[in-house]
């Protein structure tokens, strides 16, 4: 282990986020001690009384691999001048209300963000 390397550590912004149904969500992700180019990030999300599922990666070449539960609808991107991750849900739905949280190495993981959905 190299001695005086803090681990990375990822801030999820902001804590609770709510949108209007088919209006897109902003979900963002800081990564403090690591380089968001050299990381591949994994989105998860936790509906209300399930439990936390995979639902896409966006690998350090820009591929993105996502679960067929969120149909496509979902654009990954990094933001290298201020190292951070962003993940836009196009035209959210009611169903899109979760918990959602980005991870980078397996185990190091955002404090995630609530989506609230309102209707019109």
């Amino acid at each position: 282990k190299v001695q005086g390397v803090a681990a990375p550590l990822l801030i999820q912004s902001p804590t609770l986020e709510r949108v209007t149904e088919g209006h897109p969500a902003r979900l963002q992700c800081s990564m403090k001690n690591a380089d968001v180019s050299h990381s591949d990030v994994h989105w998860y999300r936790q509906l209300p009384g399930q439990q936390r599922e995979w639902i896409l990666t966006h690998d350090t070449n820009g591929r993105k691999t996502d679960h067929e539960v969120v149909n496509q609808r979902l654009q990954p991107s990094r933001v290298t001048s201020n190292n951070t991750y962003i993940l836009i849900l196009r035209r959210v739905t009611v169903s899109d209300a979760a918990v959602y949280q980005c991870c980078v190495e397996g185990d190091v993981c955002g404090n995630g963000t609530r989506l609230n959905i309102t209707s019109e």
